[in-house]
């Protein structure tokens, strides 16, 4: 019988009663709308992933409030410093390349260089939208304007948007282009909440504009307004299914909290200053989760990865990941380096997230404001295995909770450039298999309901290989298939062909 060896022992029994077990289910590929979610009070759950040293590094330092991290380059970033600087960087060399001074920002408050997103064709146009605060005829306003980037020089070319309220709190500031080809982009009410039930007001609102500042024929209202009743969201991100999740501040001063995770639909009103946490009212949205009325999270940026949702914490000092399966919202790095604000994925398929303890409400350390590197995998459970002497990097399925959702829709990464221009994980899958594991009972039979991938089955049985099958993918069969075990065994490993 072939040996087993797990490669990281301390793992081995860790992942059986580890309730952050990696989940799949069908709609990862199958396009399911089935959006059943209902509205729950944050329950906090301190993450159990690893937090080895190996896990996470400070590749920059010495920066001014980073409010965005993109990727332009496999090896080179853009971020912008609220104080009004853009900066590139090369990751490879750890060094600036060149930094640009944004005319006509004005840091005030909350106000600043805030949001920056890339063209879907920036390789072509080379095209840098960028979200800021200035002043126009005396007022202070926020605005989207679109440069060029060509040879390390960056050039104004338009404004894409004029006129959005500011004030010195509340102004929103994220941007990102959708997968629809659209860029969405979130504001604040500018500390007057009468604004977000406005729908003729350009403040606490997701705007949805062309890329060349047009407002798209379907957007509800006819105007560039696609969901209303935001007080103040930072974050926006897209599932696999292309359903569009936004964070936002709920209220603050000596009653706090009440911080939300909204799923986000065309026209729809999400309550502020009407109705937060878990109130309702007819015609508005009760958010999928919301921090409670004692806890703040103050979230900053949004992604989405493997199923889940990860947010950023400014006052809540960690990074917060939401469970889309489990519908569990886990706890990070709490308070270990300090606010944190921005958060990307990389080409490499690590996060890439920006301190904020210089932004006159945090405690600086030395080397503040940093960008630090993590490694995902320390948010799930994973485990390598030994099998016919090739070591295969396994997810832990949640057993038996994730049994009947028709699993294995996993495919490796690969080392090519992905475009990030949509801020859609571009590496939802990065593991070449799935370990089951059955304390309480003995299987011998399994099947390939749902699955789109054909799977090497591996049977054991007290960490032994007792025997191997071949099980094809009911996408490309039609047909469903079993395969039985010689005996029955206490784990089965899926690897993908």
């Amino acid at each position: 019988m072939q040996e087993i060896k797990n490669v990281f022992d301390n793992f081995k029994y860790f992942f059986i009663i580890s309730i952050l077990a990696f989940p799949f289910y069908n709609s990862l590929c199958s396009r399911n709308k089935d959006l059943s979610y209902t509205s729950q009070k944050f329950q906090y759950e301190e993450g159990e992933g690893r937090t080895n040293q190996s896990d996470f590094e400070v590749i920059i330092k010495d920066l001014q409030i980073p409010w965005t991290i993109i990727f332009i380059s496999r090896n080179e970033i853009l971020i912008t410093e609220r104080a009004g600087k853009v900066k590139i960087f090369n990751l490879q060399y750890r060094r600036l390349i060149r930094e640009f001074l944004i005319e006509g920002v004005k840091h005030i408050g909350e106000g600043g260089l805030l949001g920056a997103a890339i063209h879907p064709n920036f390789k072509e146009n080379n095209f840098v939208y960028l979200y800021y605060t200035t002043e126009q005829k005396g007022n202070l306003i926020n605005r989207v304007g679109r440069y060029i980037l060509r040879n390390y020089e960056l050039v104004k070319d338009k404004i894409i948007l004029n006129n959005i309220p500011a004030g010195g709190i509340h102004n929103g500031g994220r941007i990102k282009f959708g997968p629809d080809g659209h860029l969405y982009i979130t504001t604040g009410d500018a500390g007057n909440s009468d604004n977000s039930q406005n729908i003729n007001s350009l403040a606490g609102k997701i705007l949805r504009v062309g890329e060349d500042g047009s407002i798209p024929e379907d957007n509800p209202f006819g105007n560039y307004v696609y969901a209303y009743g935001i007080r103040n969201s930072q974050g926006i991100a897209w599932d696999a299914e292309g359903n569009l999740w936004a964070i936002d501040h709920g209220r603050s001063g000596i009653q706090s909290g009440l911080d939300e995770l909204n799923l986000i639909e065309k026209g729809k009103n999400y309550g502020w200053p009407v109705i937060q946490g878990d109130e309702k009212k007819e015609g508005m949205e009760t958010p999928i989760t919301h921090s409670g009325e004692d806890t703040t999270w103050a979230p900053a940026d949004l992604i989405y990865y493997n199923n889940s949702l990860f947010f950023t914490g400014l006052r809540g000092q960690a990074i917060y990941k939401y469970d889309l399966i489990n519908k569990r919202l886990y706890v990070y790095f709490f308070q270990k380096f300090g606010r944190l604000r921005a958060i990307t994925i990389g080409p490499d398929g690590y996060f890439y997230v920006s301190t904020s303890n210089r932004d006159g409400r945090g405690y600086p350390s030395e080397g503040d404001d940093k960008i630090l590197k993590i490694n995902p995998e320390i948010f799930f459970d994973s485990v390598r295995y030994k099998l016919d002497g090739k070591i295969y990097k396994l997810l832990v399925a949640d057993e038996p909770g994730e049994w009947s959702r028709g699993l294995m829709f996993i495919r490796k990464c690969t080392d090519e450039f992905y475009d990030f221009s949509y801020q859609i994980n571009p590496c939802l899958n990065w593991c070449d298999g799935m370990l089951f594991i059955f304390p309480d009972r003995r299987v011998r039979n399994f099947w390939n309901k749902n699955t789109l991938v054909d799977l090497d089955i591996y049977w054991i049985d007290n960490d032994k290989v007792i025997g191997r099958d071949f099980l094809p993918s009911f996408e490309k069969t039609r047909k469903i298939y079993t395969v039985a075990s010689p005996s029955e065994v206490d784990k089965v490993v899926e690897i993908i062909k």
